[in-house]
């Protein structure tokens, strides 16, 4: 059964979100089979998601951090959801894909119409959470042996437009 569940917006470098990053690179490390080191800085950074461009978000369940998620301006009419992520022990709940719904809803209202992400082949839960909200593939980069980058997007159409169906 879920508790109270919270969404609320923290600065990306708080003890709440180093801590599920931690969570993050023990299960990257895990599904590559090696030692995670990344060649440039992955986790959130207040220059990031700071500004009237950026939000990150933290997911709270019964007062304990779960999940998080940045949003950010990537052009003209698109956000970029960035470093989202769901500890494991409370995957399965609806968690990622009300994160998600909520960084679209928040990119629709402040002007964008489309919303791009970048996950990796070994993220299966992540790719199948995109592919069941919409998100279609737009590129996917080989990097020597690295896991194949997949960029997806999705169009948000406004909900208060009279064509929106």
């Amino acid at each position: 059964m879920i508790d109270h569940v919270e969404l609320r917006a923290e600065p990306p470098a708080g003890d709440a979100t180093q801590a599920l990053f931690r969570e993050y690179g023990a299960l990257i490390q895990d599904r590559l089979g090696l030692r995670f080191q990344p060649t440039k800085p992955i986790l959130a950074r207040e220059t990031a998601f700071g500004g009237d461009s950026g939000l990150w978000l933290v997911v709270y369940e019964s007062g304990r951090a779960i999940g998080c998620g940045g949003l950010r301006t990537s052009g003209p009419g698109v956000a970029e959801i960035k470093r989202m992520f769901v500890s494991q022990r409370y995957r399965r709940n609806g968690h990622g894909r009300r994160l998600l719904r909520e960084l679209e809803r928040i990119a629709v209202e402040r002007g964008h119409d489309r919303v791009r992400l970048l996950t990796t082949e070994v993220l299966s839960e992540a790719r199948r959470l995109y592919a069941a909200e919409g998100y279609r593939v737009v590129q996917r980069i080989a990097r020597g042996r690295a896991p194949v980058e997949i960029w997806l997007e999705k169009d948000v159409p406004d909900p208060r437009c009279e064509d929106y169906s």
